[in-house]
């Protein structure tokens, strides 16, 4: 009986400590972001966290595409322009005759994400 009297009583300490080991005020203030870590941030949320992809011009290429279904993104660059991203895309798709072929888009794109404009493309 006394095994059991001092296992319960054990088990209540461990669940006492337990629940009052929970803080949830923070005592450190947190730092305000720096102008550039904001908009490093809403630059990437631009692009797709699993493949680095831009979501916006991905949508374009796709529209443009023979078969939008092959579509395989390869890799994407941006440059900062201040006021706009230059956006340069390479991916592989399936041309007319059902070919994989691979191709690269180099797109003006505003700080929302919106392609402005498509600058070159290849082949």
């Amino acid at each position: 009986m006394k095994k059991h009297l001092w296992s319960t009583l054990a088990m209540l300490v461990m669940a006492f400590l337990a629940l009052g080991s929970t803080d949830t005020t923070s005592t450190t203030p947190s730092t305000p972001k720096t102008p550039e870590q904001l908009r490093t941030e809403q630059i990437e949320k631009e692009f797709s966290a699993w493949d680095g992809s831009h979501r916006g011009l991905t949508q374009v290429i796709k529209k443009s595409m023979n078969d939008p279904k092959s579509y395989e993104h390869v890799e994407t660059r941006y440059i900062d322009k201040g006021d706009h991203l230059i956006v340069t895309t390479e991916f592989r798709g399936k041309n007319a005759f059902g070919g994989v072929v691979k191709n690269s888009v180099i797109a003006k794109v505003d700080l929302n994400g919106n392609v402005v404009e498509i600058i070159a493309q290849s082949p």
